[in-house]
């Protein structure tokens, strides 16, 4: 497994569902990423079965230079058997930042809800997805990354 790997079966997930990421919103993000997760296991080539396979919601601000934004992520995150390396890949809408300057960043995972409904619920409610939920995001990323 690597993130590479993790990112290529999100794209094909997304294809095979005819969806477009650059015509995402929140709520077809959220429901995107539950839905492959839900539906698309993540085996590991290894021997080993993975220790782990979650959603991250994340969502807060960023800067880079002069370029500022506010960023809603759902990621998959799976860890390999080693409990070490963790793999993830997902989705990340970007938006204006102007509306969302009063709301501290938030980061939950799946595993520390009893079920994924729970989790996507906890997602739909939060402030920053209520308020991104109407908003057409300024920018779209399918991103991926490996944590050691």
């Amino acid at each position: 497994m690597n993130a590479s790997i993790l990112l290529t079966r999100l794209q094909a997930f997304l294809a095979q569902r005819a969806v477009d990421p650059e015509s995402l919103t929140a709520e077809s993000m959220v429901r995107a990423m539950a839905d492959w997760f839900r539906l698309s296991g993540v085996d590991s080539p290894l021997e080993e079965p993975l220790s782990a396979d979650v959603l991250l919601y994340r969502c807060g601000g960023w800067s880079e230079g002069c370029a500022t934004g506010f960023k809603l992520s759902l990621l998959r995150r799976v860890t390999e058997h080693d409990g070490k390396t963790d793999w993830q890949a997902g989705i990340t809408l970007m938006f204006e930042p102007a509306r969302f300057s009063d709301l501290s960043p938030l980061a939950t995972v799946s595993s520390q809800w009893p079920s994924l409904d729970a989790f996507v619920r906890a997602v739909e409610s939060s402030p920053a997805y209520r308020r991104c939920r109407a908003l057409t995001p300024m920018g779209v990323m399918l991103e991926s990354g490996g944590l050691r």
